[in-house]
C-alpha cells in the first residue's frame, strides 16, 4: 500500500489519530461471554483459557490508525509510533454536541 503521513486525514483534515487493534470487536464479545457461561462448568478455568486466547490475539492481530474525527479507519500500512492508544482527552475535542 501507499505510505501514508498521518500529518491529516484525507477525508476530514484532522491531525489527530490513535491505534488500536484490527480485531472484529463482535467475535471478541462473543470469546469472552463464551468463556463467562462455562464458568461454573470449568471451575473458573474457562477464563484462564478465554485469557488464553486473548494473549495470543493480541500478539497476532495488526494495529490500525483511526482518525478522531470522521472515525476513518486505516489497514495495512506502516503506523508511526508517535500514533498513541485512544485517548478519551483528545476524543472529547471532536465530540459532536447533543
Amino acid at each position: 500500500m501507499s505510505e501514508f503521513d498521518f500529518s491529516k486525514c484525507p477525508h476530514c483534515n484532522c491531525k489527530h489519530f490513535y491505534r488500536q487493534k484490527d480485531f472484529n470487536k463482535v467475535i471478541g464479545c462473543f470469546v469472552i461471554l463464551t468463556g463467562a457461561v462455562f464458568v461454573p462448568f470449568t471451575y473458573g478455568l474457562s477464563l484462564l483459557l478465554v485469557a488464553v486466547i486473548d494473549w495470543f490475539l493480541y500478539k497476532r492481530v495488526a494495529d490500525e490508525a483511526v482518525c478522531y474525527k470522521c472515525r476513518e479507519e486505516f489497514k495495512n500500512i506502516e503506523i508511526p509510533d508517535n500514533i498513541k492508544p485512544f485517548d478519551h482527552h483528545i476524543a472529547e475535542l471532536y465530540e459532536e454536541p447533543d
